[in-house]
Parts: C-alpha cells; structure tokens; sequence
C-alpha cells in the first residue's frame, strides 16, 4: 500500500477525464498484487487521532466536567439508596426479631399459666404426683419443672 491518497485521487480524476474525452480509462488498479501479498509497516500511512488532555479544547474539558460530576452525582445516589436499603432490611429484621421474642414470651407466659394449674389439680400422693415430685428434684422449682413436663407432652405424638 505504497500509494497515497493523493494517488489514489490523481488516477480517478485521470479516469474521469478520459472519460470526458472518449477514450476508455485505463484500468489501473487501486492496489498492486504485490501489496496485497505482502503485509507493510507504513505506519505514515494512519495515524490514529490522540485524545491527549493537551488537545482537547476548553469546551471539551466543560463538557467532560460536567458528565464526570453527573457520573458521581448518580454514584451517590445509588450509594444513598443501597444505605438506605440497609438500614430499612435491618429495622424489619430487628422488628421481626422483636415479633418472635413477643411471640415466644407469650407462649412462654401461657404454659406459665397451665402449668400452674396443672401443679394445682396434682395430688401428691398419686403416682404421677409421686414421680412428679422426684422428676422436679432437679429444677430450680416445681413450677419449671411442670413447664417442661407440660412441653414434653405437647410434642409426643
């Protein structure tokens, strides 16, 4: 690819003037055989434009300036909303912990209640008064003991 453009452009306008006159133009082709096989190095040939910061004009760099800050505008908002998000999944997550725990006192506060009348209604000198009374030996109190007795029997089948 030894030809220039500027070659390039005197063989189509030579072609073009021909023509005007009448006589056929010759037929040269745009690039030679020998070009096309061998690759070249002319690297006068393209030289690619460079987006150095020294060549861009100071409307370029306003222009830049403005989508640099837009971009990091955008950025912290984006940052703000994932915050945001955060702290909203951590309250419900805190709020249903709380639900759970409420829920868990309640049931507690229930068994509470039953086992006491269940202590109640024991005789204790019935079997299962007597072997109450030696099941309970090992809990701070009667009524623990009942709690996990009562539990106990809630979840055989």
């Amino acid at each position: 690819m030894a030809e220039s453009l500027d070659d390039l452009l005197a063989q189509i306008k030579t072609e073009y003037q021909e023509k005007d006159q009448g006589k056929p133009p010759e037929k040269k082709p745009l690039l030679d055989e020998d070009e096309l096989k061998s690759p070249t190095t002319n690297s006068s040939r393209y030289q690619p434009i460079s987006s150095s910061p020294s060549s861009r004009s100071p409307v370029e760099d306003s222009i830049l300036s403005e989508l640099k800050a837009e971009f990091e505008e955008k950025e912290r908002e984006a940052q703000r909303k994932r915050q945001q998000q955060r702290q909203e999944e951590q309250e419900t997550l805190h709020a249903t912990s709380l639900q759970v725990k409420q829920r868990q006192q309640r049931k507690r506060e229930a068994l509470k209640q039953q086992a006491q009348e269940w202590l109640n209604n024991l005789k204790p000198h019935s079997e299962e008064g007597l072997w109450f009374e030696e099941f309970s030996y090992s809990y701070p109190s009667k009524l623990e003991a009942a709690m996990d007795y009562l539990q106990a029997l809630r979840e055989t089948p």
